[in-house]
């Protein structure tokens, strides 16, 4: 990570713009709320109803942006930031292959799951987007671009109720499954990856209304962990503030 911190800042002072009388440099600090989940593209089928979804309570997005502008409109951004994503996601699932530990059993049990499933997820990511910056007016900024994230505080974890689950296949042995309990949060990858776009409105002197989408292309969990049956994507849309500091 510090590695592509190190490229970024190289990259930003490379760009071959020298001698632009236009040129200058933009910094800025953002706050906002994270909202959205973690999600499988398209919803498999062994999910069968969603019956509650509640976002992450706390999850933050604190960033500092560094902007390099070449002319009124056409600049390059990079950030540094922390950011809280998460959900609490309960739904019904038929026949779902996962791995649960069930209450009075020492040994985990393999295999397909109907019944009731609860999961929460609280992942803190150390961010770093780099985005094209468009200025269409006074008021009005869209960025475009990527970003890399490293997750340092992982959680995923959850229960299974009210069920059966059949071992190694659908047709194992059945094995009732009143309760149950599942963390998966040392076995997520540690980097994600994806596109973020990015609108803000200023509404007043310094201060901005920020929307922004980051969207995952890498999966949370290896290809090859047995605990979850489908790649799941980080999803999240950002609603803040962001306050310049200062241009020159």
């Amino acid at each position: 990570m510090k590695k592509i911190i190190i490229l970024i800042f190289i990259g930003l002072n490379l760009f071959p713009v020298a001698g632009n009388a236009q040129e200058s440099w933009e910094y800025k600090i953002q706050v906002g709320y994270h909202l959205g989940g973690s999600s499988p593209l398209p919803l498999p089928a062994e999910i069968r109803a969603i019956e509650k979804y509640s976002p992450e309570v706390f999850a933050p997005h604190v960033a500092l942006e560094v902007t390099r502008w070449f002319n009124e409109k056409w600049g390059i951004a990079a950030q540094v930031a922390l950011d809280g994503k998460g959900f609490t996601v309960r739904d019904r699932v038929k026949s779902l292959y996962t791995e649960i530990e069930i209450d009075g059993n020492p040994d985990p049990q393999t295999g397909n799951f109907t019944g009731k499933n609860t999961t929460e997820v609280h992942n803190s990511y150390f961010t770093v987007p780099v985005t094209a910056a468009y200025r269409s007016s006074d008021r009005w900024l869209t960025q475009l671009g990527v970003y890399a994230a490293y997750l340092y505080n992982p959680h995923f974890s959850g229960t299974a109720s009210d069920g059966y689950i059949r071992r190694e296949s659908p047709i194992g042995e059945k094995i009732e499954v009143p309760h149950a309990s599942f963390d998966f949060s040392k076995e997520q990858n540690r980097f994600d990856y994806g596109f973020v776009l990015a609108e803000e409105w200023n509404f007043h002197g310094k201060f901005a209304l920020r929307g922004q989408l980051n969207w995952g292309i890498r999966s949370l969990f290896p290809a090859d962990f047995t605990g979850m049956a489908f790649n799941m994507y980080n999803i999240y849309g950002m609603i803040g503030i962001s306050y310049r500091i200062s241009e020159k």
